[in-house]
């Protein structure tokens, strides 16, 4: 494995009211190499006061209005100077995501070069959409004016940490909600330099702050009545816990969860293609991308043939250090993660899986050598989160139909074969949001894509006029009409 150096860690302070302030070392644990797994720094935490004073500072910059009654106009040059801030940034922003989350820096490179894109289309679309219009009313002036709920909090996952923290922010400030923002305590380290970078622009105090921590300050962020809407980025478990301390307040809720992601193969797909397709997709980001293809349900007559194209695509991988530039597959992000990934590795196993694991991987550190765990049936419960995949015979269409609605299912689904027009019958009726025929790519199929999350993959959908539609509610104001008999 080649030796690159470590990027230096940013100071990782609590930001309130558009000032930066020490946060203190947490209780437990720390941030680790998960290229050697060398400790690196203690993990930062703000205290229950600071998130406390960072949940005022949204709800006074609220308050005045001064953000809000900007208008799309009004904010746009703000959010122009802040896209501006972050392309300045963006390698060393990527080099520290590389490090908190295992994700090849070729990868992480690309959300660091996109993050001020970002901001540019939350800003377009904004100024496009508007802040009000008329409706059709004969008597008068009668309009529908977008408002921001109020103090957001935007929490983010440990596999993206930039590109989760800019896209939530920026969709947020264009909407003209002011924020708190809270990092995966296993990946932190970007999200100060995004909001030092909204400091630098000019973005006003108390619009976006930013705290630190785990569970704890989570809990006391989505509990305060004062947060009227949230987005969160993460795991099932973690958005249940979200759900069920900020329903008491009926606070608007986006959660964008986890899915054990479906792949059907028929029999007529190009085999070579699709494992091509399918290796890359369950692979991205070191494994760890939520819509993943997790579970490959494949004609029974072809199985034998896929198992072979994949290993030829598993062999291809290199496996290495997050910040080699030759590396496609990275550690894990953290070691937890890859005792889970062993524990579920164990689990299929114990029920008769028949494993195929390939490449070298480098010792220490938190790697998962890429895996494929062959059985006749496939039950998990947990979502699948890194590389690992599962393969599964089926009879037919129904039976491969069956199988892919089954479980813990609902953010995305794939189909391959050359039937394009069978395969998009059968994708229709995958439960999920998005489903893609002959490909696993990341980027959205259109520019107006628009998916919801189905079953236990969340509140809401996403597709950028879905996520800046969320942070804003409608408001009617006009003169009642006259003569109504009721």
């Amino acid at each position: 494995m080649a030796i690159v150096e470590l990027p230096d860690p940013p100071a990782s302070s609590t930001w309130i009211g558009g000032r930066p302030e020490p946060s203190r070392a947490a209780d437990a644990g720390g941030l680790h190499d998960p290229n050697s797994g060398e400790y690196l720094a203690d993990s930062p935490t703000s205290s229950h006061e600071q998130v406390e004073r960072a949940v005022a500072a949204a709800h006074a910059a609220h308050a005045s209005s001064g953000w809000s009654e900007l208008g799309a106009e009004g904010r746009a040059p703000y959010l122009e100077r802040f896209a501006e801030e972050l392309d300045a940034i963006a390698e060393q922003v990527a080099r520290l995501d590389a490090v908190n989350s295992g994700v090849p820096i070729t990868v992480t490179r690309l959300f660091g070069a996109s993050n001020g894109g970002t901001v540019r289309d939350a800003a377009a679309r904004a100024r496009a959409l508007g802040d009000s219009r008329r409706l059709d009313a004969d008597h008068g002036d009668v309009r529908v004016h977008r408002v921001p709920w109020g103090p957001t909090a935007l929490i983010m996952p440990w596999n993206a940490p930039s590109a989760m923290a800019v896209k939530k922010s920026a969709y947020a400030l264009a909407a003209g909600a002011t924020t708190v923002l809270k990092p995966s305590p296993a990946s932190p380290w970007s999200a100060e330099l995004v909001v030092e970078a909204a400091h630098r622009a000019g973005i006003p105090d108390g619009v976006v702050n930013l705290v630190y921590g785990g569970a704890r300050v989570g809990a006391a962020l989505v509990s305060d009545a004062r947060v009227r809407a949230i987005s969160m980025t993460g795991s099932t478990p973690t958005g249940r816990a979200i759900a069920a301390a900020a329903a008491p307040n009926f606070t608007r809720l986006r959660l964008e969860l986890g899915s054990n992601n479906p792949a059907i193969v028929r029999a007529d797909a190009d085999l070579e293609r699709t494992a091509a397709a399918i290796v890359s997709g369950a692979m991205k980001l070191s494994g760890q991308w939520c819509e993943a293809p997790r579970r490959v349900i494949v004609a029974g007559t072809v199985i034998d043939e896929l198992v072979d194209a994949l290993v030829v695509e598993l062999d291809g991988l290199r496996i290495g250090s997050s910040l080699d530039e030759a590396t496609t597959l990275g550690p894990v992000a953290f070691e937890a993660r890859r005792c889970e990934l062993d524990a579920q590795l164990a689990a299929l196993v114990a029920a008769g899986a028949r494993l195929i694991r390939r490449g070298r991987t480098p010792s220490p550190g938190w790697f998962f050598p890429p895996t494929v765990a062959v059985a006749d049936t496939i039950d998990l419960d947990l979502e699948i989160f890194g590389p690992l995949l599962t393969l599964q015979p089926a009879t037919d269409d129904e039976d491969a139909i069956r199988a892919a609605n089954a479980g813990h299912v609902g953010l995305a689904g794939y189909v391959f074969s050359r039937d394009e027009d069978a395969a998009r019958a059968l994708g229709r009726r995958i439960h999920a949001g998005e489903i893609k025929v002959n490909g696993t790519s990341v980027l959205d199929m259109a520019p107006e894509s628009s998916q919801s999350f189905f079953g236990l993959s969340g509140i809401g959908g996403h597709g950028d006029a879905d996520v800046l539609d969320f942070f804003s509610g409608d408001r009617v104001v006009g003169v009642d009409r006259p003569g109504l008999p009721l």
